[in-house]
Order: C-alpha cells, then structure tokens, then sequence
C-alpha cells in the first residue's frame, strides 16, 4: 500500500506484553499519527514527554547521521496518550519518518523501529524498547519480537490478524506506572500467552495477555471486566500496561459489544488495520 501521508504511523493494542517473558506482540489499528516538520520554537506539545527531544540524538547513535538542529516536529494525533495505545510509538515513529524524509535520510523499517526503541528507551517511557509497537506504528500487523535476542528490532515473526473490529474501553490515564519486575512476577502467566501464540491461537493469547497484565498491574477491576467480556463471548484484553481494556469482535457482535459499554462515559470504535505498507 502506498501510504497518502508518508509521515503517518499508527495506535495499537497489545497481543502480548513485551516485559512479561521477553516476548512481544502488538497489532495496528485505525488510530493516526502525523508528524510535520516544525523550524520555529512551538510550545511543549502534550504528546512529547521529552520523547521528541531525542530524536536528533538517537538518529545519529544509531546511523551516523546529523540531523539539523534547528529541526523539530509537531504532531497531530487521534491516539490518546497513558492508555496503553501505543502513543508514544506512534509519537516516535512518525516523527522519525517526518525528520529523516526531510533530510533525505533512506531508513529501512527495521532502523526505524530501532531509532524509535532508543528514543523511548533514553526518554524512559517504555520498559522494553517497545519493539513490537513500534512495528505496529508502522502499520504492520503484526510482528512477534524477542527482547533478549540479540535483534529485537528483528521479528521472530509475522501474521496478519483477520478483519475484526476494535472497540475500545475508556477508563481514563494510567496513575503510576508499573515496573518491569511487576511483570517480571507473573512470567509463567505471560509464557504461557506466548505460548499459545506461537501456536497460532492470538484470539486466545489475547485474552490470556490481558489476565496477567491485570495480574501484573494490580488491576482487579479491569481483571473482572474480562472476565464479564468473556462470559458473554468477547475477547478483550488491558492493552499496554493498561488502563484502556480493548475488545476484539465481528461485525455481527456489534449489538453485544454495545449493551456491555453503555456504563462507559468513552468509548473509542475502530478497526485492526488491514493494508499495511509491504515490508522493505
């Protein structure tokens, strides 16, 4: 697919949280990100939190490449940001397309998805890198990545997730954030997510995700939600390290998925994005 806006990535929900065994996985969906290029001084944009501001340095650690200093971007975003949608991902990555397309800098996705891991990993707003979202911001959907390999920025894998749709529970911003060891304590809940996605069921992996991130970020009221999802056949999962729980459902569970967010103040419809650009 060739994109309209070259200087676009995307939200995303959570398959398998990369900090629980290693191992992560994320999905696009139909939430935008647009970074333009910006040469006079602007106003802290809300969506940073020092993430743009590393991105001069992170472009050069990891390519050799001097960015004008004088460069920076502004961004225009539908993904809502301490909810577990992959913002930051989406923050770095489109500014990253946006910088180095203006520099006429050539990055393959692979450095991309790397540059944007730095950038998140020396602002500190991600555990891991962030690996799998960042692939995900780029609208592919969906790679698995190991971050105890030696190349997280490279899958293990790809699959492409069937159409579904994408329904969204508000549940405000995340408090504090967890830490990794957090996660680190409920390994064999998230190994066992893993493995059940290698084995080709992520429906399942989904949801098996979703209990140990409840688990992981003392959740007990979003663990209950699924529950109630799934007793009335929905696949939901918290997406991130939460607190936004997403459901995964057919255009024929639409009515269903509506009787049970009648209680939420937001909810946010969109769809598992299904033409993502080809892999270079």
């Amino acid at each position: 697919m060739t994109q309209k806006n070259p200087d676009v990535a995307y939200g995303g929900v959570s398959i398998l949280h990369a900090a629980g065994c290693g191992w992560g996985c994320s999905t696009p969906v139909e939430l935008s990100c647009t970074a333009e290029i910006q040469r006079e001084e602007n106003e802290h944009n809300p969506e940073d939190d020092g993430l743009l501001t590393r991105i001069h340095s992170s472009i050069y650690s990891l390519t050799g490449h001097k960015i004008d200093q004088d460069i920076s971007v502004s961004i225009t975003s539908d993904v809502p940001s301490s909810m577990g949608l992959k913002s930051s991902s989406a923050v770095a990555v489109s500014s990253i397309k946006c910088v180095t397309r203006d520099s006429n800098l050539s990055l393959d996705p692979r450095q991309i998805v790397e540059v944007a891991a730095d950038m998140q990993i020396r602002s500190g707003c991600s555990m891991t890198g962030s690996y799998d979202d960042n692939w995900a911001a780029l609208g592919y959907n969906s790679a698995i990545v190991r971050t105890d390999s030696g190349k997280p920025s490279s899958p293990v894998g790809f699959f492409r997730l069937r159409k579904l749709n994408c329904t969204i529970l508000d549940r405000g911003v995340r408090g504090s954030p967890p830490t990794k060891s957090d996660f680190e304590e409920h390994s064999e809940q998230f190994q066992v997510a893993k493995n059940t996605l290698m084995k080709g069921d992520v429906i399942e992996a989904f949801k098996l995700n979703g209990l140990a991130v409840a688990e992981a970020t003392r959740d007990y009221e979003g663990k209950d939600l699924l529950k109630s999802l799934d007793s009335v056949g929905l696949a939901s999962t918290i997406t991130g390290s939460g607190p936004s729980i997403a459901i995964l459902h057919e255009d024929d569970q639409i009515d269903l998925v509506s009787d049970f967010c009648q209680s939420f103040g937001r909810v946010i419809t969109t769809k598992v994005l299904q033409q993502p650009p080809e892999v270079g």
